[in-house]
């Protein structure tokens, strides 16, 4: 339930900011869209955890006062099965900053 709860918020937070003025909706194929969802994968790895990014599937980005905040559904394999996940991702390339805010498993 904990993590249904927390998936509700991502979207909510998602399609909130993707109406708001100052978000941009991301194009999947976008090379920097794909180093950010393969970045995701790879930071969420290094708690354990073994999942290979496969592709991002959407996501809106958003400047804030910190960097761009990059919100992606993306698909990950764990070696048998390909699920979505949600990850926050935020990026400033000025101050050689990246880092991931936020990853969980969207259930079907």
């Amino acid at each position: 339930m904990r993590i249904q709860s927390l998936i509700l918020i991502v979207l909510i937070v998602i399609f909130s900011s993707a109406a708001s003025n100052h978000a941009a909706f991301l194009n999947p194929n976008d090379p920097l869209v794909n180093e950010i969802g393969n970045f995701a994968v790879n930071e969420y790895n290094k708690q354990g955890n073994k999942l290979k990014f496969e592709k991002v599937l959407n996501g809106v980005s958003e400047i804030t006062s910190q960097g761009t905040n990059y919100r992606i559904t993306l698909s990950a394999t764990d070696g048998s099965t390909s699920k979505k996940y949600a990850a926050i991702v935020l990026d400033n390339p000025t101050q050689h900053v990246r880092k991931l805010t936020n990853f969980a498993p969207i259930k079907a």
